[in-house]
């Protein structure tokens, strides 16, 4: 019986979580702030990093204006869901993360990058803490030269749940508003101190836009 309810779960959830996401969006009133760097970047084919906190993940397949993403996601079952659900927007997965399989996530990453996608991470995932950047989009932005653009999300009405990231689910017929931040380059000669000062205005920018997002409505 274990087995046939988790094979319903693997197999129904995520369809259902697609048509939860489409019916949010389709009910809500969106409005994106700063998006023209980004927007630009991705309309004339050039490769961008966006990084979001775990929390504000749901609403991603609508925050990004391109055509062709990939990103990381954790081996747990949560990630497996979370892939599944992702796929049906036309958004690929890499397994991986930077506490578990850390190696074949990089490997896919690039990867990704050879064959012209872009990237989407989450610096605090897949386990916390919330809205701590880890080094991963760091290393990722060395080792490819992408710009990382740090992107939070709100909603005007919405459901915070008391998880580690303090997940955010927006409501039905509320208003959201997706926030960039400005790029950040990682130079492929950066050392110890350029990658941690990197890390920690990439958490810096992640915080304040998300403050900014909080304070929108």
């Amino acid at each position: 019986m274990k087995k046939i309810l988790d094979s319903l779960l693997v197999n129904l959830a995520p369809v259902l979580a697609q048509w939860i996401i489409r019916f949010l969006s389709l009910t809500m009133r969106k409005t994106y702030v700063n998006y023209e760097a980004y927007r630009s970047m991705t309309d004339s084919g050039k490769q961008t990093i966006s990084v979001f906190w775990h929390g504000r993940l749901l609403m991603v397949p609508y925050a990004y204006p391109g055509r062709r993403l990939t990103g990381l996601i954790s081996q747990s079952k949560d990630g497996e869901l979370i892939r599944r659900v992702f796929k049906g927007f036309g958004i690929e997965s890499v397994r991986g993360s930077t506490t578990r399989g850390s190696l074949g996530g990089i490997r896919g990453l690039l990867k990704s990058v050879r064959e012209g996608r872009d990237l989407a991470l989450t610096p605090d995932g897949p386990k916390g803490p919330g809205m701590k950047a880890q080094m991963g989009a760091i290393h990722i932005a060395r080792a490819t030269g992408l710009p990382v653009f740090p992107i939070s999300f709100n909603a005007s009405k919405k459901k915070i749940f008391g998880s580690w990231d303090s997940f955010l689910l927006p409501y039905p017929f509320s208003k959201g508003v997706f926030i960039c931040g400005d790029p950040l380059y990682v130079k492929a000669d950066a050392g110890s101190a350029e990658m941690e000062e990197a890390r920690q205005k990439l958490e810096n920018s992640l915080n304040e836009l998300t403050a900014k997002a909080d304070s929108f409505f």
